[in-house]
Protein backbone atom coordinates (compact mmCIF):
# COMPACT_ATOMS: atom_id res chain seq x y z
CA UNK A 1 0.00 0.00 0.00
CA UNK A 2 1.24 3.48 -0.89
CA UNK A 3 -0.11 6.81 0.42
CA UNK A 4 0.24 10.45 -0.45
CA UNK A 5 -1.43 13.53 1.01
CA UNK A 6 -2.80 15.92 -1.61
CA UNK A 7 -4.13 19.04 0.08
CA UNK A 8 -6.85 17.85 2.43
CA UNK A 9 -7.16 14.48 0.69
CA UNK A 10 -5.33 11.21 1.18
CA UNK A 11 -4.61 9.10 -1.91
CA UNK A 12 -3.97 5.42 -1.23
CA UNK A 13 -2.85 2.92 -3.88
CA UNK A 14 -3.18 -0.83 -3.63
CA UNK A 15 -1.90 -3.45 -6.05
CA UNK A 16 -2.70 -7.06 -6.81
CA UNK A 17 -0.88 -9.57 -8.97
CA UNK A 18 -3.22 -11.57 -11.20
CA UNK A 19 -2.81 -15.27 -12.10
CA UNK A 20 -0.97 -14.34 -15.31
CA UNK A 21 1.69 -12.48 -13.30
CA UNK A 22 0.54 -9.02 -14.35
CA UNK A 23 -0.23 -6.22 -11.90
CA UNK A 24 -3.53 -4.40 -11.39
CA UNK A 25 -3.92 -1.32 -9.22
CA UNK A 26 -6.62 0.74 -7.58
CA UNK A 27 -6.65 4.08 -5.85
CA UNK A 28 -8.75 5.39 -3.01
CA UNK A 29 -9.25 9.11 -2.46
CA UNK A 30 -10.65 10.25 0.88
CA UNK A 31 -10.68 13.36 3.01
CA UNK A 32 -7.73 13.11 5.37
CA UNK A 33 -10.00 13.47 8.42
CA UNK A 34 -13.16 11.87 7.07
CA UNK A 35 -15.31 9.04 8.27
CA UNK A 36 -15.21 5.54 6.80
CA UNK A 37 -17.90 6.32 4.21
CA UNK A 38 -16.39 9.49 2.74
CA UNK A 39 -14.21 8.08 -0.02
CA UNK A 40 -14.08 7.14 -3.68
CA UNK A 41 -12.29 4.06 -5.03
CA UNK A 42 -11.27 3.56 -8.66
CA UNK A 43 -9.76 0.41 -10.13
CA UNK A 44 -7.59 0.86 -13.20
CA UNK A 45 -8.46 -1.44 -16.08
CA UNK A 46 -4.90 -1.59 -17.41
CA UNK A 47 -2.54 -4.44 -16.55
CA UNK A 48 1.11 -3.70 -15.88
CA UNK A 49 4.25 -5.79 -16.23
CA UNK A 50 5.74 -4.55 -12.97
CA UNK A 51 4.28 -3.30 -9.71
CA UNK A 52 6.07 0.08 -9.77
CA UNK A 53 4.37 1.02 -13.06
CA UNK A 54 0.98 0.02 -11.61
CA UNK A 55 1.59 2.12 -8.48
CA UNK A 56 2.80 5.14 -10.46
CA UNK A 57 -0.19 5.08 -12.83
CA UNK A 58 -2.73 4.79 -10.03
CA UNK A 59 -1.02 7.43 -7.89
CA UNK A 60 -0.95 9.89 -10.78
CA UNK A 61 -4.65 9.39 -11.49
CA UNK A 62 -5.51 9.44 -7.79
CA UNK A 63 -3.71 12.74 -7.26
CA UNK A 64 -5.50 14.24 -10.27
CA UNK A 65 -8.80 13.03 -8.82
CA UNK A 66 -7.97 14.56 -5.42
CA UNK A 67 -7.13 17.89 -7.06
CA UNK A 68 -10.40 17.80 -9.00
CA UNK A 69 -12.37 17.05 -5.82
CA UNK A 70 -10.66 19.96 -4.02
CA UNK A 71 -11.43 22.35 -6.89
CA UNK A 72 -15.05 21.19 -7.03
CA UNK A 73 -15.43 21.55 -3.28
CA UNK A 74 -14.01 25.09 -3.37
CA UNK A 75 -16.27 26.08 -6.26
CA UNK A 76 -19.32 24.67 -4.48
CA UNK A 77 -18.58 26.27 -1.10
CA UNK A 78 -17.41 29.60 -2.34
Amino acid sequence: MHRRIVGQYCVEVRTLRNPLGLWKSAYIVELAHAGPRDFVMITLLEEFLDERAAVDAAMEKGCQHANWLAAARNAYSG
